[in-house]
């Protein structure tokens, strides 16, 4: 009942659709939300946004979420509108909007935050206790506005909330879009101005713009980056997307089939601009979306004419307000696009444009935060952008450059649209079907897993066909286990050579930089090139070796001087091809092995997650002076909590004492300190040893290869034989390197007759 009458009590103010209908930013809602609490008071957040990801109506309804609060805390919302033609102007309305916005909160009177006032108006509307300094506010900047100083008037337009009283209460600033300020003419480059005053102000706000814009003016603010925080703000994922979906075209009263549903959000990439405005066209258009064909023609009409055409062509006259330059622009974007030219030199591409350098260098830089093009230095990247946007660049081409009969454009525009839409949603499914060897391979930290989960021909022979649980049974208990590197970056291998696109999807081919043991050494790195193969059967000899040639032939090109190939299968290898993988020292495997294995790599995180019966204890001991033997004592009372027997315990005991010793005498620990965790779980305790400094040369992986000095051979004798001890005290010993350091993990095990 309470819950209801708080809804029924809440005000929309500034958004355009009710809490229940906006759907996939609930997260980053209560991250702007909780950006307003009196803890990040002083602090900034910026929001860096994807292209069309929707970020407006998201700060809209934080802004209505905080107004009915009605808290001390003061939501102000403005956004940068193509309206405002000059940097001037745009400031003496944020100066307006904050105002009005200000007393209607002040007044508790939502409808006064966007209705048509003056500032005489607003004057005469502000309450009693804030009369004197809105009044003086007024006066200010009627001297300000006549001074003939533009830099002076932005500053103190943007400046206005600094102004409000603290017991008035805190304001909190949200600007949205400061990409448009880019295109505002005058002597100030607004947004960064923005930006730079709200930065050392000692205001709480936000400052949403496109991500490769924002940052880029962060910068050039020379803004104090520890007082600033960022969110990223993606595109809808597919269920958010449907659900967006879904709730628009109730909302519009468009009748739309689930077939329909997902079709838009793979068109559009889950962007909710592009998925609103579409919606808004259908209920305009008084169009059911039923099948693909009554999508795809109310695509091809909205892209040459209707919302998309609007949007991107505002975008072109953003990048050349003239239409010689945007004619000039559509021509070489089309051509470069057109012709699957990744990589083009930026100098060769600036002479086909014939403007200067910097009108060139401006132009640009525009539809590289557009994302429609990836500048990098010397190297432009034209084949990027959304499916829409290349659409449109094809139409426009056609219709402006070409002159073709506009009938001809709209059909081939149809056509070509309707032929793509079964092969975007059968990729679409095919990837929810798929296992992802990016997500998989990114999770590799030095795991150990059965090594037949990696060996097609050894898992055939010894597990396939058994069920699910005995073969769960037989993992556990293999003792034949391999080692997993530590994953530090994953790509698609696309990534690093265009021409593996005609061969591979971007996703079923990756290239894994990784290193052994995470040991940050050249000894240690080793690439992965994994690649998925299509087949309803065994893959066959011959087409193992292409696969097998093709990996092996881009990591020659690209210099990798040690690599794994890893070839994966629906249904495995033939044993001809498992042979031939096995004398080239590939890895093999099907889909079975490899759901086995996402299962095995995940299992860890998730125990550590769910287990509840689980305590952990720190302890730091200086080396040296017998502390080993407070470590041995403490431990003795940690074992206690487990039913340990006394000859367990001693031998735990044992263990640590000869660990610390190790860790005294071998480390070269700079700082002579030795970090002990003690993990008591509900069948074993755990005890890792760790240090800083240097591995002993004669402990952990074989092939680590690590600089010592000379070493006294009774030392290495001695160290030896208690690794040894260790190893023969406890259950399980495991050595890993760890930053600026080893660490030496002990695990001691209950026996049955102990629980």
């Amino acid at each position: 009942m309470a819950v209801a009458k708080a809804i029924d009590n809440f005000h929309r103010v500034l958004g355009r659709v009710s809490r229940q209908d906006f759907v996939g930013r609930a997260e980053e809602l209560d991250r702007v939300v909780v950006q307003a609490n009196r803890s990040n008071q002083g602090r900034g957040l910026l929001l860096l946004m994807a292209p069309a990801a929707g970020v407006s109506e998201l700060l809209r309804q934080a802004y209505d979420q905080i107004f009915n609060e009605r808290s001390d805390v003061i939501p102000i919302y403005f956004a940068f509108t193509r309206n405002e033609t000059t940097a001037v102007s745009t400031a003496i309305e944020f100066l307006t909007s904050f105002l009005q916005q200000y007393i209607a909160f002040r007044r508790n009177e939502p409808a006064l935050a966007e209705a048509s006032l003056t500032l005489q108006d607003l004057v005469e509307l502000a309450p009693s206790s804030d009369l004197e300094w809105i009044e003086q506010l007024a006066r200010l900047y009627d001297r300000i506005r006549f001074s003939n100083d533009s830099k002076e008037l932005v500053r103190f337009c943007f400046g206005a909330p600094q102004r409000v009283p603290l017991r008035a209460g805190r304001p909190f600033v949200m600007l949205d879009g400061s990409q448009l300020a880019e295109y505002l003419d005058g002597g100030v480059v607004l947004g960064t101005e923005a930006l730079r005053i709200f930065a050392r102000s000692r205001l709480t706000f936000v400052i949403a713009g496109l991500r490769r814009q924002i940052l880029d003016a962060a910068h050039k603010a020379e803004c104090d980056f520890e007082s600033l925080d960022t969110l990223k703000l993606e595109q809808l994922n597919d269920e958010e997307g449907r659900l967006l979906v879904s709730r628009v075209a109730q909302r519009q009263q468009v009748p739309i089939s689930r077939e329909a549903e997902d079709l838009i959000v793979q068109q559009f990439g889950g962007s909710p601009y592009l998925i609103s405005i579409f919606l808004q066209a259908a209920r305009e258009k008084n169009t059911a979306l039923i099948s693909y064909l009554d999508c795809e023609r109310l695509y091809v009409d909205e892209l040459l004419g209707g919302h998309l055409y609007h949007h991107y062509e505002r975008l072109l006259e953003e990048m050349g307000p003239q239409l010689e330059k945007r004619m000039m622009i559509l021509r070489v974007l089309w051509e470069t696009a057109a012709s699957e030219e990744r990589a083009v030199s930026t100098e060769a591409w600036r002479k086909r444009w014939h403007v200067s350098s910097s009108d060139f260098e401006t132009v640009l830089h525009r539809l590289h935060i557009q994302e429609f093009v990836n500048w990098n230095g010397p190297i432009v990247d034209a084949t990027t952008g959304p499916q829409t946007w290349k659409d449109f660049l094809k139409a426009q081409y056609r219709l402006d450059i070409l002159g073709e009969p506009r009938a001809l454009v709209v059909a081939d525009a149809l056509s070509d649209s309707l032929k793509r839409a079964p092969h975007t949603m059968a990729s679409h499914y095919r990837h929810l079907a798929q296992l992802e060897l990016r997500g998989l391979t990114a999770q590799f930290n030095c795991q150990r897993v059965p090594a037949a989960l990696l060996d097609y021909a050894s898992f055939k022979e010894r597990y396939k066909g058994q069920d699910h649980r005995d073969l769960a049974s037989a993992l556990d208990a293999d003792t034949d286990l391999i080692k997993l590197p530590q994953t530090v970056h994953v790509a698609s291998s696309i990534a690093f050579n265009r021409d593996m696109r005609q061969v591979a999807d971007e996703e079923k081919c990756v290239v894994v930089h990784s290193f052994d043991d995470g040991v940050y050494k050249d000894a240690q790195e080793v690439i992965w090139l994994v690649a998925e193969i299509d087949s309803k059967l065994e893959v066959g000899l011959d087409l193992t070796e292409i696969w097998y040639e093709r990996l092996d032939s881009l990591a020659r090109l690209l210099g990798f001087r040690r690599y794994q190939v890893w070839l994966i299968s629906n249904e495995g290898f033939t044993e001809e091809a498992s042979q031939i993988l096995l004398k080239r020292n590939a890895h093999s495997s099907s889909k079975q092995q490899l759901e086995l294995l996402v299962g095995r790599i995940g299992e860890p995180t998730r125990q550590r997650v769910e287990r509840s019966d689980v305590d952990e204890f720190l302890m730091v001991v200086p080396m040296g002076e017998d502390n080993e033997l407070i470590a041995a004592s403490t431990v003795e009372h940690i074992a206690r909590r487990l039913p340990f027997h006394p000859g367990a315990i001693n031998q735990i005991k044992t263990a640590i004492v000869e660990a610390c010793i190790n860790a005294a005498e071998h480390s070269f620990s700079p700082d002579r300190k030795i970090y002990q965790r003690f993990r008591v779980e509900s069948d074993k305790l755990v005890v890792t040893i760790s240090s800083r400094g240097i591995l002993p040369t004669n402990i952990g992986s074989g092939n680590e290869q690590t600089t010592r000095p000379e070493i006294n051979p009774t030392t290495e004798e001695r160290r030896g034989w208690g690794l040894r001890l260790i190893r023969s005290l406890m259950d399980e010993v495991e050595f890993e390197n760890v930053d600026e350091g080893t660490s030496l993990k002990m695990t001691k095990y209950l026996l049955n007759g102990e629980n």
